[in-house]
C-alpha cells in the first residue's frame, strides 16, 4: 500500500466489554475520527456508542433485502466517510468470524482502491472454549454458522451431501439466533444423531450474564436466542454409523492382523459370489416395496464394496476414495446440463450430450473390454442376456436350438423370460409339497 494513513481499519470488540478489548483495539478506538459500530443484541455497547464520533451501521442496515444486500448502504456510507479522513469499523467478537458486513466492506473497499487492515478480537471460539474447557484443536472442532446450515432444511429431501459435519467430531453452532433457525438446524442433525443425544447451549459466553445449559438434541428447535451457541459433543467412533467413514473404519478394523479371521481371508473372488446374491436381496427388497428391508440390504451391499475396496487398498491398487472421486467424475462429466453451462430441450439432445461424454471418456480411459461379444456384460446371467438380445435380433430358424427358440418365442409375446421361468419353477415346486 502506499499510503501513509490506512483507509478502513476493521477492529474485533470481543463480548463488547472495555475489558475484553485487546490493547490495540482500545488504542485505534481511542485514536478514531470516525467509527462505524455494527452492535448486536445482547451485548452491551453502551460505553461506545456514548461517543460521539459513534455511528451505530445497523440504522443503516436493509432488512427486506435478500443476503448480500442487507449491507449495502452501510458498506457505501463507511466508503464514502474515508473522504473525510481514516475510518474505524468496530464489530463484535472477532471480525472474521462470520461478519459479513466485515467481508462486504472489504470487498467494496477493494472495488474503490481504498487500504483495509484487521484487528483481532476475542472470538466465540476462544470464549466458548474456556466457558466448556475444550481445545478446539486438540478436538478437531467443526465449526459452523447455524443460519447457513439451518436454511438446507427447506432443501430436503435435495440437500443430500450439502452438510459437511461428521458426528464423529464435535460440532460448535454460532449464530443460532431464533426458532426458525433451530429448527432447521434440529432437521440436519437429525439425520446423524439420535434425539437423545446431548447438546450444549452456552448463552452469553464470556459475559457476565453467561448461561450453560445441557439438553437433548430433540429439544434444539426452541432453544435459540440473540447470543445463543450450541456444542454438538461428537459421537464414539463405532456409534457413528451415520458417517460413512465408520463402516469404512469398521471394514478395515475387521481386515487388520488381529481382526476377524472370517473377513481377513476374504479374497475379491471369494466376495464375489455375495455381492450378486445382496443384489438379488435388493431386488427383492424393491419387488416387495419393504423401504427398511430395502435400507438393510442396501448396507449390506455397500459393506461389500467397501470389502472390496478394502482388499485392494491392503494390495495398493485403489482404495474407496479412488471409487468415490471416479464415479463423481464420471457423473458430473455426464450431467453438463446440470453441472455445466449444456442447454438440453429434447430426449435427442439428451442422448447427445450422454455419448458425447462417453466418448469422451473413452478417448482418456481406452476400451476396456467390459462387453462381450454381443454387447452385454460377459458376467449376466444367460437368461437375462438372451432376453436382451432376442429383443433386438429374434430367432427366425427354426433349425435354431430349441432352448433359443423357446426364449425368442417368450420375448416375441413381449413377456419376461426371467419372470416365466421363476413362476414356472415355483409352480414346480409348489406341485411338489
Amino acid at each position: 500500500m502506499n499510503r501513509a494513513q490506512v483507509d478502513i481499519t476493521i477492529v474485533g470488540l470481543g463480548p463488547g466489554a472495555v475489558g475484553r478489548q485487546t490493547v490495540a483495539v482500545q488504542q485505534v478506538l481511542d485514536e478514531a475520527g470516525q467509527v462505524f459500530a455494527r452492535t448486536h443484541d445482547g451485548i452491551d455497547f453502551g460505553d461506545l456508542l456514548s461517543r460521539g464520533n459513534v455511528t451505530d451501521v445497523l440504522t443503516l442496515r436493509d432488512p427486506r433485502a435478500v443476503s448480500g444486500g442487507r449491507w449495502a448502504a452501510a458498506t457505501h456510507a463507511i466508503c464514502d466517510a474515508t473522504a473525510r479522513g481514516p475510518v474505524v469499523l468496530a464489530t463484535p467478537g472477532h471480525p472474521r468470524f462470520g461478519e459479513m458486513l466485515v467481508a462486504e466492506t472489504i470487498e467494496a473497499a477493494r472495488h474503490r482502491g481504498l487500504s483495509v487492515r484487521v484487528l483481532d478480537g476475542i472470538s466465540v471460539l476462544d470464549l466458548v472454549s474456556t466457558s466448556l474447557g475444550v481445545d478446539p484443536i486438540a478436538e478437531s472442532v467443526q465449526l459452523f454458522d447455524a443460519r447457513k446450515i439451518a436454511v438446507l432444511a427447506a432443501e430436503r429431501p435435495f440437500a443430500g451431501g450439502r452438510f459437511t459435519g461428521s458426528p464423529r467430531r464435535p460440532m460448535l453452532f454460532t449464530h443460532a439466533y431464533d426458532a426458525t433457525i433451530c429448527r432447521g438446524l434440529h432437521q440436519i442433525l437429525g439425520d446423524l444423531f439420535p434425539a437423545q443425544h446431548s447438546l450444549t447451549r452456552i448463552e452469553a459466553a464470556g459475559m457476565p450474564g453467561e448461561r450453560i445449559s445441557e439438553h437433548p438434541l430433540a429439544d434444539l428447535g426452541a432453544l435459540g436466542g440473540n447470543v445463543v451457541v450450541f456444542w454438538i459433543p461428537a459421537m464414539d467412533d463405532l456409534e457413528a454409523g451415520t458417517d460413512p467413514r465408520t463402516m469404512q473404519r469398521i471394514t478395515a478394523r475387521l481386515r487388520q492382523p488381529d481382526g476377524c479371521p472370517w473377513d481377513r481371508k476374504q479374497t475379491r473372488e471369494s466376495l464375489r459370489k455375495p455381492m450378486i446374491d445382496e443384489l438379488y436381496e435388493v431386488v427383492d427388497a424393491i419387488d416387495r416395496g419393504d423401504p427398511a428391508h430395502l435400507a438393510e440390504e442396501l448396507g449390506d451391499l455397500f459393506l461389500l464394496i467397501l470389502m472390496q475396496a478394502q482388499i485392494a487398498h491392503e494390495a495398493n491398487e485403489f482404495s474407496i476414495e479412488d471409487v468415490y472421486s471416479g464415479i463423481a467424475t464420471k457423473i458430473v462429466g455426464r450431467h453438463p446440463h446440470v453441472f455445466g453451462d449444456a442447454v438440453v430441450d429434447t430426449e435427442a439432445d439428451l442422448s447427445g450430450v450422454w455419448a458425447e461424454a462417453k466418448a469422451k471418456e473413452k478417448a482418456v480411459s481406452g476400451d476396456r473390454g467390459g462387453k462381450d461379444i454381443d454387447g452385454e456384460p460377459f458376467s449376466m446371467p444367460a437368461l437375462e442376456r438372451a432376453a436382451r438380445v432376442l429383443k433386438k435380433d429374434p430367432v427366425a430358424d427354426d433349425n435354431a436350438p430349441e432352448l433359443l427358440r423357446l426364449v425368442s418365442e417368450i420375448v416375441a409375446r413381449g413377456e419376461d423370460p426371467e419372470t416365466v421361468l421363476r413362476q414356472q419353477l415355483r409352480d414346480h415346486v409348489a406341485k411338489q409339497l
